[in-house]
C-alpha cells in the first residue's frame, strides 16, 4: 500500500479536508502497514533497533535475494555460517564446489601451512625442501597404469645424506643387467669382483681397462 497523506483543506475549517473519520482511517492504514511490515501486524518487532545512523537487527532471519552492492561490512562473532550458492567471488577469487580458482592465474596462500589426510594431486609443482614423513616416494610415470615406481628408504638412525652429481647419465642398481662401462666409474676407482671366501677374481680400474 503506498502513503495516504491526510487531506487538510486549503484554509482552516474550511470543510475541503478528510473527514475525521476519513483522516482516521488513512491514519490507521498507513500504522498498519508500518506494523506488518516491522512486526506481526499489532506488535513491532523487539529485534530491531537504530539511531541516527546505525540500525541493528537482533538474530536475524533474512529470507529472499539481497540486492545492491555492499561496499564496506565487518562481520563479527559468526559461530555458524552457512553460504547456499553456486560460486561465491572475491575479487578475481571464486570459490565454488570442489575448486578454488583465480582469474589472475595464481592463488598465494602466504606463509601458511597446508594440511591435508587426502590425496594431493597436482601437475608441475615447485617448491623448496621436501620432508616426507612416511618412507616412500611413488612415481606413476607418463601413463597411469597398474605398475609404478617406488623409492623407498629405511628408517634411518642417524641424519644421511645421498648427492646426486651435477651431470647427466643413468643411475645403476643392483638389479642392473648391462654391462657397466668404464664411463661409468671415476679413473681413480677400481671394481673388486670376488668369490664367497673374499679372494679376487678380476679387478677393473679407472676408465674400463682391466687386469
Amino acid at each position: 500500500m503506498a502513503f495516504q497523506s491526510l487531506g487538510v483543506g486549503t484554509n482552516a475549517n474550511d470543510g475541503s479536508g478528510d473527514t475525521l473519520k476519513a483522516g482516521g482511517a488513512k491514519i490507521n492504514d498507513n500504522f498498519t502497514e508500518i506494523y506488518t511490515k516491522f512486526g506481526d501486524a499489532s506488535s513491532l518487532s523487539s529485534g530491531i533497533s537504530a539511531t541516527a545512523t546505525v540500525v541493528t537487527l537482533t538474530a536475524p532471519t533474512i529470507n529472499g535475494v539481497v540486492g545492491g552492492t555492499q561496499t564496506s561490512a565487518t562481520i563479527t562473532t559468526l559461530a555458524t555460517t552457512t553460504v547456499n550458492g553456486t560460486t561465491l567471488n572475491a575479487g578475481t577469487c571464486a570459490v565454488a564446489g570442489g575448486s578454488i580458482t583465480d582469474s589472475s592465474g595464481a592463488i598465494d596462500f602466504g606463509d601458511e601451512n597446508l594440511s591435508t589426510t587426502g590425496t594431493f594431486s597436482s601437475g608441475n609443482l615447485t617448491c623448496g625442501s621436501i620432508t616426507s614423513t612416511g618412507s616412500s616416494i611413488v612415481f606413476e610415470g607418463a601413463t597411469a597404469d597398474a605398475f609404478e615406481t617406488t623409492v623407498t628408504v629405511v628408517d634411518p638412525t642417524a641424519d644421511r645424506t645421498i648427492t646426486i652429481p651435477n651431470e647427466t647419465g643413468t643411475m645403476l642398481t643392483t638389479g642392473a643387467t648391462g654391462v657397466v662401462t668404464g664411463n661409468m666409474m671415476k679413473s681413480s676407482s677400481t671394481l673388486l669382483i670376488v668369490n664367497s671366501s673374499g679372494s679376487t677374481l678380476k679387478t677393473i680400474i679407472g676408465a674400463g681397462s682391466a687386469s
